[in-house]
């Protein structure tokens, strides 16, 4: 018996899901898209055992049915003529038959019986976050900038979600920059602890959540973190890495203290990088009274740019990784931006005037 299903639904299912596939595994159920049918719903999963997602369409019909479906399928039904797709699986041999409008296709599947189980955390009672999906996606794009892609350095490929009594903290750093920000954690009842989740698999989870109007449902049982969309479950092992205490890190006094325009300053420093080199694309900031230069000289050329600004404090001369200041000024959700300086040496904080709960944290270059 075959399922009618609209091609756009499929087509966004499959393609949620199949962030989850392992394509270098030699375990075929790892490579392979888990389908499962009932009288009530449509159920699609994956796993590469440390990310699982389970993307359920609601679906009423008669037939009832499971199979291992080929990753082509995605690409397959993306790429079909209809709106509408028909399919059905042959519960002897595994073989799917899809067809939309004049186009069909004959795909070998599996047999899903060695698939690990894609099951749903259980919660401790009381340990549940709710968060609308477009704020936590904002969230997770002023922080998740700050991981570093270095696979010697594996605590710093996630980003630290630390429960506290009063609030659940995000941090992320490469050693060279840290992203702090605090979500009030007024109502919740969650035990203190720290869970690094990949910052890979947070890359994945904001394709979704930019998608998706359903509350996000936030828990772990210590092994993995679960983002629950209703629809959508996504679910991350955690990093088994000790992430480095930060508090003596972040300055709690500074010599020189600024506010700009951060459209003004983003802009300055873009067209500074076109002249910045490698390995540290380094540009220089000089800090006055009242106005800020943006310069950079590399074997290019020279480039200077001078922005206003609102200060107190000493004068500061130094150099900073363009593409370190860029990251902020393109992730901050805010049109004026403090930064506060602690010498030439000293590391630069950047803040949000009507946001205490973010603070950007990045490290000067030392130049001889």
């Amino acid at each position: 018996m075959s399922i009618i299903l609209s091609k756009e639904i499929l087509s966004r299912s499959l393609e949620i899901v199949e962030k989850a596939l392992s394509r270098q595994s030699p375990l075929l159920p790892l490579k392979n898209i888990h389908f499962e049918s009932s009288s009530q719903s449509i159920t699609l999963s994956a796993t590469n055992m440390e990310l699982q997602i389970k993307v359920i369409l609601p679906y009423e019909g008669e037939y009832s049915g499971k199979a291992l479906l080929p990753p082509q399928i995605t690409e397959i039904v993306r790429l079909m003529p209809s709106t509408e797709i028909s399919l059905d699986v042959d519960p002897e041999n595994y073989q799917v038959n899809l067809t939309g409008g004049r186009t069909r296709y004959n795909l070998f599947g599996a047999d899903p019986a060695d698939f690990p189980a894609v099951e749903k955390l259980a919660p401790a009672e009381g340990e549940t976050m709710s968060l609308d999906p477009a704020e936590f996606s904002q969230i997770l794009k002023m922080v998740i900038f700050a991981a570093s892609t270095e696979e010697s350095r594996p605590a710093f490929n996630g980003v630290l979600f630390e429960f506290k009594e009063d609030r659940l903290s995000l941090i992320c750093s490469d050693t060279y920059r840290l992203v702090v920000k605090n979500v009030s954690a007024a109502g919740w009842n969650f035990t203190p602890r720290r869970c690094l989740v990949p910052a890979k698999a947070l890359r994945e989870l904001l394709r979704i959540l930019d998608q998706s109007e359903d509350k996000v449902l936030l828990y772990t049982d210590g092994k993995k973190m679960a983002f629950d969309l209703g629809s959508v479950y996504f679910a991350a092992a955690l990093l088994n890495e000790k992430y480095p205490d930060i508090s003596s890190v972040i300055p709690q006094r500074f010599s020189t203290r600024i506010s700009l325009n951060r459209s003004e300053m983003e802009k300055s420093v873009v067209r500074a990088a076109l002249l910045a080199e490698a390995p540290n694309y380094a540009i220089n900031l000089f800090v006055g009274r009242d106005a800020m230069k943006v310069r950079v000289s590399s074997q290019v050329g020279r480039m200077e740019e001078e922005l206003s600004i609102e200060g107190e404090g000493e004068e500061v001369d130094l150099y900073v990784n363009s593409r370190f200041i860029m990251d902020i000024l393109r992730a901050a959700p805010a049109e004026t931006l403090i930064v506060e300086f602690n010498g030439k040496n000293g590391p630069i904080v950047f803040r949000l005037p009507e946001d205490e709960s973010y603070l950007y944290l990045v490290l000067p270059i030392k130049m001889d």
